[in-house]
């Protein structure tokens, strides 16, 4: 397998582990608190999303630093996260609409919309090491890269 082969296999594999709401732990870090949360998350093209509110220690994290690192079982990845502002602005429709299919049966009972203060983040990867049974797969966002081998993680999540 060439390194192409084994960069769109990685990212097939980000989707096949995280296509779908995951529960995952998000750290973040600002004046030298760093915090750790767990969150339900779903994976599209890069990207994590996460729905959180103004005013909690992610958003007042981010807006001081971007960085943020993603944690679930063995799988491990880190970005830069932004707020896109509420499910109900008008740029938000279509993923707003995404939101509720993967979080379908508690979209409602997570996501208080009437709030005004509930917002969509945005986590675009810069790295993530993931796993198969058989493979790890290290991701390089930035260069479009991927390295594979066969160790295989402790535990596997899905």
């Amino acid at each position: 397998m060439d390194s192409q082969q084994i960069y769109k296999r990685a990212l097939a594999v980000m989707e096949e582990n995280f296509g779908h709401v995951v529960e995952m732990s998000v750290g973040s870090s600002a004046n030298g608190t760093v915090s750790v949360r767990d969150v339900n998350a779903v994976y599209r093209e890069g990207k994590f999303y996460v729905l959180s509110r103004l005013g909690n220690s992610l958003m007042n994290h981010i807006a001081v630093s971007p960085a943020v690192g993603l944690c679930h079982g063995s799988h491990n990845m880190h970005g830069n996260a932004r707020s896109l502002g509420h499910p109900l602005d008008p740029q938000n429709a279509e993923l707003r609409k995404m939101l509720k299919r993967e979080f379908s049966l508690n979209y409602d009972e997570y996501v208080t919309e009437r709030n005004p203060e509930m917002r969509i983040v945005e986590i675009t990867l810069t790295s993530a090491e993931t796993y198969t049974r058989y493979h790890r797969y290290k991701i390089d966002y930035v260069a479009q890269t991927a390295v594979r081998d066969h160790t295989e993680p402790l535990f596997l999540y899905r």
